[in-house]
This record gives C-alpha cells, sequence and structure tokens, in this order.
C-alpha cells in the first residue's frame, strides 16, 4: 500500500511539472512572439559614415581625419538608438562604399531615415559650427559646398549614373524637417547656431527616404578638431544628434 501511495505521489508530481512546463512554455512563447513582432515594427534608422578606406575625407593640423571621426560617431550614434530602433551602419569599419551603395543600402531595407555624417573642411581654418544639409535640386553648380568631398556628383562619381537618380524629390519637405529637428537639439549642445542648407549633395539623391548629411564641427580648426578628437564631446554630439532624429520619428507618427 505505502508503495502505491508513493508512486502515485511521484506520478501526481510529474503531472504537475509538465502542467507548469506547459504554462511557463506557453508563456515564453508568447513573449518571443511578441518581441519578434516588436522587433518586424521598430524603425529603420541608416547611419552612413563619411568616406573610408583610401578616402580620408578632410584632414585636421593633428592629423585626424574625417573617415575617423565619422565612424567614431556613427557607431556611438548606433548605440543610442539601437534600444527602440534598428540601426544600420553603410560601413562598419575603415573601407570605401561608393555613394549608390550607401543609399542602395537603405533603400533595399526601406529605412524610414538616412543620415550621412561628415565633418567640414575649409582653407579659411577660423571657419567653424556644424551644418546639416537636405537634398536640393539644381541644375546650377553647388552654391554651397566649402568642402566639395562630401557629396559633390562630379568628384565622387564620374561619369556613372546614380541609381534612384532623383527620387529625394520627394522627401525633401520632410528631410527638411529632420533637418530642423537635429539642428534644433545640437543648439542645445552648443552656442553656435546649427546653419541648415540645401545642396545637390549626389549621396542624398538616391535615398527613398527621409535623408540629411551632418557636418559636425572643421577639422580644419584646430579647436573644433581638438573637440572632435574628445570622447566626451562625440558622446554628447551622438546623444543630441539621435534625440533630433527621435523627435522627427515621433513627429512623423502622429
Amino acid at each position: 500500500m505505502n508503495a502505491l501511495k508513493s508512486a502515485f505521489r511521484i506520478n501526481r508530481d510529474l503531472i504537475l511539472v509538465l502542467i507548469i512546463t506547459l504554462v511557463l512554455g506557453g508563456y515564453t512563447a508568447q513573449a518571443n512572439a511578441k518581441q519578434s513582432l516588436f522587433e518586424t515594427f521598430k524603425p529603420i534608422i541608416v547611419i552612413d559614415p563619411g568616406h573610408g578606406g583610401q578616402d580620408g575625407g578632410a584632414r585636421g593640423s593633428d592629423g585626424t581625419l574625417e573617415k575617423t571621426v565619422t565612424l567614431q560617431l556613427a557607431r556611438l550614434i548606433a548605440t543610442k538608438l539601437e534600444p527602440d530602433f534598428k540601426v544600420m551602419l553603410t560601413r562598419t569599419d575603415d573601407y570605401a562604399v561608393e555613394l549608390d551603395q550607401r543609399t542602395a543600402a537603405a533603400n533595399h531595407l526601406k529605412a524610414d531615415v538616412f543620415v550621412a555624417i561628415h565633418t567640414g573642411g575649409s582653407f579659411v581654418h577660423s571657419t567653424i559650427g556644424t551644418a546639416i544639409f537636405y537634398y536640393r535640386n539644381s541644375s546650377g553648380p553647388d552654391p554651397t559646398r566649402d568642402n566639395p568631398s562630401s557629396g559633390n556628383p562630379q568628384r565622387q562619381r564620374g561619369n556613372r549614373p546614380i541609381l534612384w537618380k532623383n527620387v529625394q524629390n520627394s522627401h525633401i519637405p520632410q528631410s527638411r524637417t529632420l533637418a530642423g529637428m537635429i539642428a534644433a537639439r545640437l543648439q542645445g549642445l552648443s552656442a553656435l547656431q546649427s546653419r541648415i542648407e540645401g545642396a545637390q549633395l549626389a549621396v542624398l539623391q538616391g535615398a527613398a527616404m527621409p535623408a540629411v548629411l551632418i557636418e559636425v564641427g572643421y577639422l580644419t580648426n584646430p579647436a573644433e578638431e581638438k573637440n572632435l578628437r574628445d570622447q566626451g564631446f562625440l558622446l554628447d554630439l551622438a546623444e543630441h544628434i539621435s534625440l533630433g532624429i527621435e523627435d522627427f520619428l515621433a513627429r512623423i507618427k502622429q
């Protein structure tokens, strides 16, 4: 009789364990399904660190290269955004990427936002400040470019056709809004005004989503080069740019 009771208790305990396992497994599967659904609907942000490989971009008097600053800053921006957004970098190391490949990656992902990161360069070493560019279609020469390496079509593309040519035109109003929201956030980082300009930049021309190019300071200015070498300053810069992007995405959801 005692053996029978023991066997009954063991079977009962096994049944309870099985029930608990099935219930917990169901909750886990449900939670995983909800998480996967959440991941599917996260907005997609593509960050484009300018230059790379043999194309170093602007160079500071202390040897700081634009390609290095842009990659460091892009990684920091991605880290700030990744908890709530899907973030992809067009390059993750020091290698060259063609302009059309940068926007092609964003287009294939059906990204919600494309942000190119650059620094400024000028023969006038006292030139300072940040600038945020949205695409402006113009048949004439681009009068706004101090540093043509940021995206001048003829310099970087030669005679090769640009994929998705002119698709940015329908996104220009939203791109201008994105530029304004990032500029507003950057204003909290520095007393310097972040100017907003339209420019015929090839890297923006083929983007099938709101797109901007940010020049985060002039490496050719010794004081700004020093800032752009400082990890703390880059962290603050990444924080404010990220907040501007978040502001824009929250607005277009309304």
